[in-house]
């Protein structure tokens, strides 16, 4: 099932943050990480009751405000995923993960596949796993359809991150390039 925050709250202020957090908003910094931020907060707050016993877990780099802010409402622990220099993260983590709910949290999803690996990577750790995220691509819809899924809004429109000022056909600026000012354009 998922759960959209514009549906179960569509407010002025969560208006404005997700005007921030677009890409094409050319906000850029420590603007944006506090959108980001307070969305995550704003995000686990509505749905506050689903949500005990729980480990967040943060894929790096673009999920790391976001993750931030629902760790923060829900005060609980948080881990820091990298599939690229940790493969054998989930094994690594399972005392930590094991019999908690954990939390799987990215700033965007777009086709899921990296969140698909990470749900599969935690069969026989633990069975109480939520999605959450800003953002999620509507391609991505129907694979999460199915799952516990929390998100910000939907978005008909995905972008791969590329190194990229303004999007352009299938590319859009990286958005933990944006988050932490780290753009070579």
């Amino acid at each position: 099932m998922i759960n959209a925050l514009t549906e179960a709250k569509n407010n002025e202020s969560i208006n404005e943050l997700i005007a921030i957090c677009k890409s094409d908003s050319n906000v850029i910094g420590a603007s944006l990480r506090h959108a980001h931020y307070r969305l995550g907060f704003a995000l686990t707050s509505a749905f506050k009751q689903d949500f005990h016993n729980s480990v967040a877990v943060c894929f790096m780099r673009g999920g790391l405000p976001f993750s931030m802010g629902i760790a923060d409402a829900l005060d609980c622990p948080i881990v820091f995923f990298d599939d690229k220099t940790s493969p054998n993260f989930f094994q690594d983590n399972q005392e930590l993960l094991k019999g908690k709910q954990v939390l799987l949290i990215d700033s965007v999803i777009n086709s899921g596949k990296s969140m698909i690996k990470a749900i599969e990577s935690l069969n026989g750790i633990s069975s109480d796993i939520k999605i959450m995220t800003n953002v999620l691509c509507y391609k991505a819809v129907e694979k999460f359809s199915t799952l516990d899924t929390y998100t910000v809004r939907i978005s008909g429109n995905s972008f791969k991150g590329s190194n990229v000022k303004v999007q352009s056909g299938n590319k859009g600026p990286d958005t933990g390039d944006r988050l932490f000012k780290t753009q070579l354009f």
